[in-house]
């Protein structure tokens, strides 16, 4: 199947329907079409607050996809998404295309019916309890935002699922997965074994890097970038971003997920993505110490959120969305309880001022150092 990148300097007309029209024929061809089906389309719509905010796939991609669907003949296109915070029509009204939607007949609507689903073959975890309404379409359509992010360094296609499960259940997911960044990346591969979107668009065109996935800054990579499979997007754009060593994609290939794929279209060359402070440090050599002391490794080498106080305006938001109830406002102000803390960074996330941030520790410094000295020691010795 074929990962097609398509070059795409802003998002006006001109430039963006050529590019997301490039990047969605090869996949109607590979799905034989949409003409007479209902398409769903799932943006990631976190929270509006610019033009062009980062932190949301692009109004005007979410329009041009709904034309290119409608115009290739199919019978109902949708917008459909389950935002943290705000309501969809409220996002919507926000990015101004709420009424451009209305007059292409292009109803919108939150999540509301969550089910449990019987789960395909070789998923690890088998009650996920995800939104119904998606079934109630002939296609899915991923239209996700490339974004960094504090927990899984990078959020694609894949991690723009975790948008159909329920906004309790997605704080639960966060607390029974805690500091396990591999279980957490596993839950997100059985999401996309159940939903297996047949549309997937990237929007890159003004991605998010740093302190992402919401407050980081906006940076111009200037691509779409789009697959008729999820996994097989994020593999092809991953690197392009910069990622080489993605936590998803690890996991992905050890259990044999990542399908077959080809990258076609325009070549993309573009600085790597400013990231955050990576989540955990778990040397190689670490694996093989016993599980007391990686267990003690893991407490000690996570990054911890930490805030700046003078962003914050002490709204309470990130007290309200910690899962494990670990932040208490003190004078005003979030305070982080670190032995309560799972590290989900769910604080950071929802943060609407960028107050908060992953922080390495010292201790992680240091050994990150001293793990690039042992292996600039094994490449002179040529092993």
């Amino acid at each position: 199947m074929p990962a097609v990148f398509a070059r795409c300097p802003d998002y006006s007309e001109e430039n963006l329907r050529p590019a997301l029209e490039s990047v969605l024929a090869p996949q109607l061809r590979f799905h034989g079409g949409v003409r007479g089906c209902r398409v769903m389309l799932k943006p990631n719509l976190l929270a509006w607050r610019r033009e062009h905010d980062p932190a949301c796939t692009d109004p005007r991609v979410i329009v041009e996809t709904a034309k290119i669907f409608l115009d290739a003949g199919a019978s109902q296109v949708a917008v459909m998404e389950n935002p943290a915070v705000q309501s969809v029509p409220a996002i919507l009204r926000a990015m101004g295309i709420d009424e451009e939607l209305k007059k292409l007949n292009v109803p919108f609507a939150g999540f509301r019916d969550y089910r449990k689903t019987q789960p395909p073959e070789g998923v690890r975890f088998h009650d996920l309890e995800i939104a119904s309404e998606y079934r109630d379409f002939d296609f899915t359509a991923d239209l996700a935002k490339a974004k960094t992010h504090g927990m899984m360094t990078l959020t694609m296609c894949v991690k723009n699922l975790f948008g159909l499960v329920n906004g309790s259940a997605r704080l639960g997911w966060h607390l029974s997965v805690g500091r396990d960044f591999d279980c957490f990346a596993d839950m997100l591969l059985d999401l996309y074994l159940t939903i297996r979107p047949a549309f997937n668009v990237l929007d890159a065109v003004v991605a998010m890097e740093g302190n992402g996935p919401g407050s980081g800054s906006a940076v111009n990579c200037g691509f779409l970038c789009g697959a008729p499979d999820s996994l097989a997007l994020d593999a092809a754009a991953a690197p392009v971003l910069g990622v080489s060593d993605l936590v998803l994609l690890k996991r992905a290939e050890k259990r044999g997920l990542i399908p077959d794929f080809t990258v076609a279209g325009d070549e993309i060359r573009i600085p790597p993505l400013v990231l955050p402070d990576p989540p955990d440090t778990m040397l190689e050599w670490g694996l093989a110490l016993p599980p007391l002391f990686r267990g003690f490794m893991r407490e000690h080498l996570i990054s911890k959120p930490t805030l700046d106080p003078k962003k914050c305006v002490g709204c309470g938001l990130c007290v309200k969305m910690c899962p494990p109830k670990s932040l208490r406002l003190q004078n005003g102000k979030p305070a982080f309880r670190y032995n309560e803390c799972i590290r989900c960074y769910c604080c950071q996330e929802h943060c609407p001022k960028g107050a908060i941030r992953p922080k390495r520790s010292l201790s992680m410094r240091i050994l990150e150092a001293m793990e690039r000295a042992v292996r600039a020691a094994f490449l002179r010795t040529g092993h």
